[in-house]
């Protein structure tokens, strides 16, 4: 089972390409860390306040990987340096 999060969001204070990716960075090496997922931003590089995230997981039982994808969300969520604006999930 392949899960599959598709995750928008917002970065209100920040003011420059250079300052999103710093914490894209960081939210992306926490996020591999702590999950043992697949991070990566796919969409509005060139946006300073808005970034877009896919995130993946293998997984043999569905259960587990809908759990570790809505845990990454909430883990997205909590922080006060973005906020998650739109999510979608699939399954392969």
């Amino acid at each position: 089972m392949i899960g599959y999060a598709y995750v928008e969001c917002m970065m209100y204070d920040v003011h420059s390409l250079k300052e999103k990716r710093s914490i894209l960075k960081q939210l992306i090496h926490q996020t591999r860390k702590k999950f043992n997922v697949s991070i990566t931003e796919v969409e509005y590089h060139d946006l300073w306040q808005r970034c877009a995230f896919g995130v993946a997981i293998v997984s043999n039982q569905k259960v587990i990987a809908e759990k570790t994808l809505q845990e990454v969300v909430r883990h997205m969520d909590m922080r006060t340096d973005l906020e998650v604006t739109v999510v979608d999930y699939e399954w392969l």
